[in-house]
């Protein structure tokens, strides 16, 4: 059975995590299969879906030496992907401004207004303005703590599968190469540097010796539900919170830097 690359499955509401679980499942000899199970010196008896926002594994392995081992899945089409979406980390200050934001609304006024909410400027420049201040004054302690947040956070959880859509690849690697710029014991010098939008910053090393590194993150924060629903407007979601999101920028790059990749075709 071929692993579903048209959509067809995405119109039925399956996520990527499930189909690459499904794919694994029926496929007993791919290529990461026969990797994991030399690994961890044990057959793999099942795959479970896990899914969720409370835990970092999206999938997980039943072997039948009765351990259970975690994977965290990517999907990679053209764009970028996020490797942590949280609002834990959002200070509190942050936290209330927002919330006196919601109360003033602007100068449309309170947020029962009836005064629309425009598509671009207005009440939005305004909430993004307070986002970016908040990021011009992130220290590089701050970035470290976020980005360890991506390294090692949850035990038997040590491989990233990237859904490679481009190429119907499934490449597998193993999270040691989030070292270099996640592993908070190297005490890094992170800066930001300002990019295409208000709310985003693009995260450097800042060596010594002056040398800039980029580490192709990216550091964003927005709300999490809009600013419809956050002044009460929008019927889908009735509450809107500030959210920290840590995105890979060039996703091809990253992939070829990684060592030990491990591909099964489909």
């Amino acid at each position: 059975m071929p692993f579903p690359n048209q959509g067809e499955n995405h119109a039925k509401g399956i996520s990527n995590e499930k189909n690459i679980v499904n794919y694994l499942s029926s496929h007993p000899d791919c290529t990461i299969n026969k990797h994991l199970e030399q690994v961890n010196c044990s057959s793999i008896i099942e795959w479970k879906h896990e899914g969720g926002t409370k835990q970092k594994r999206d999938a997980s392995y039943q072997l039948e030496n009765g351990v259970r081992m975690g994977i965290s899945i990517k999907n990679h089409d053209n764009g970028t992907f996020d490797w942590i979406n949280t609002t834990k980390g959002v200070p509190e200050c942050l936290k209330q401004e927002i919330v006196n934001f919601k109360k003033n609304a602007g100068p449309a006024g309170p947020a029962d207004t009836d005064t629309p909410i425009p598509k671009k400027g207005g009440i939005r420049d305004e909430l993004d303005n307070i986002f970016s201040t908040y990021l011009d004054n992130l220290t590089s302690t701050d970035i470290i703590e976020l980005l360890s947040k991506i390294y090692k956070t949850e035990e038997n959880t040590n491989y990233i599968i990237v859904n490679d859509k481009k190429t119907n690849k499934l490449i597998m690697f193993d999270e040691l190469n989030l070292d270099t710029y996640c592993n908070p014991n190297h005490n890094h010098n992170f800066i930001l540097k300002k990019s295409y939008a208000k709310t985003s910053r693009q995260i450097f090393i800042k060596k010594d010796d002056g040398v800039e590194i980029n580490t192709n993150f990216r550091i964003r924060l927005l709300l999490n539900n809009g600013v419809s629903a956050l002044l009460g407007k929008s019927t889908k979601n009735k509450t809107s919170v500030p959210c920290l999101k840590i995105q890979q920028d060039n996703v091809d790059e990253f992939i070829n830097n990684c060592v030990d990749k491990v591909i099964t075709d489909y």
